[in-house]
């Protein structure tokens, strides 16, 4: 069956929505520099007991991507609240990977009502963005020529041999899913934007301070991106939290073990 596709306003322009599945809602929250197509290997394992919805965060994928909106991970939090008020959905199961565990995190701070459990998958958090001067410097008018560069496939080909334990886990014909967004001619100012709104590490006291949900912490155990000392800092802040780390796995669970990452989260949702 093939997926329903909309486009939902929110403050700032129109977010891609992917939908999957009949049941009860997951909202599925991509990383910095991905899109909802990074999780299209456990999309299907997922809608078969559940309503699967993928997002595309504003500046990202087939989102809009405006020259002059906050980028910052707490208005991205806010935008899929809009979302989420404007699709009706009650007793979310909210993933989050990467970046989008950082705005998972946001989310649930800003208001925990809609989410029946939430899972952060190699969720970054507790570093520093930028430098003043690196963000003068990456939110300059001299990215709208680098970026094309940097998300070229030969750019993509030496990212993931540090994102993933095994380069092969990532299929050689993918390239074109991640990269094909970022062609996109408004891109590139869209990331300056991004950098330019880049919001430092979470504080540990709001984290340790978020009302008590279901959670779940999923890390690779080689992860290089988002190393395992920053899902341990989550683990002792939500001591009521589940933990699994992946053996052999690096940053993306969903790319590198499908169907492990799967069969954990349908586990995971099954408790609640």
């Amino acid at each position: 069956m093939e997926p329903e596709v909309r486009r939902v306003q929110v403050s700032g322009g129109n977010l891609h929505v992917r939908i999957d599945g009949a049941g009860e809602p997951v909202l599925l929250v991509h990383g910095i520099f991905a899109s909802g197509f990074c999780w299209r290997r456990v999309i299907p394992l997922l809608a078969a007991k559940y309503r699967v919805y993928t997002v595309d965060l504003l500046g990202f994928g087939e989102s809009d991507m405006p020259p002059d909106a906050d980028y910052s991970q707490s208005a991205h939090a806010r935008r899929l609240h809009e979302l989420i008020d404007k699709l009706g959905l009650q007793g979310v199961r909210l993933v989050g990977h990467s970046m989008g565990g950082e705005i998972s995190v946001h989310m649930v701070d800003q208001n925990a009502a809609p989410f029946r459990q939430w899972a952060l998958v190699s969720a970054d958090g507790f570093r520093p963005a930028f430098l003043p001067w690196q963000r003068a410097l990456l939110s300059g008018a001299w990215m709208n020529r680098l970026v094309p560069k940097l998300f070229s496939e030969r750019g993509f080909q030496r990212s993931i041999k540090r994102i993933a334990v095994e380069a092969g886990a990532f299929a050689p014909d993918v390239a074109e899913g991640y990269l094909k967004p970022y062609r996109r001619a408004e891109f590139p100012r869209a990331v300056r934007q991004l950098v330019k709104h880049r919001e430092g590490g979470i504080d540990p006291e709001k984290v340790r301070s978020l009302p008590r949900l279901p959670t779940l912490l999923l890390w690779g155990d080689q992860d290089r991106i988002v190393p395992v000392r920053i899902g341990e800092q989550y683990r002792e802040l939500l001591p009521h939290a589940e933990w699994e780390l992946l053996p052999q796995c690096g940053h993306m669970p969903m790319e590198e073990f499908p169907e492990t990452t799967a069969v954990r989260l349908l586990a995971f949702f099954a408790d609640a």
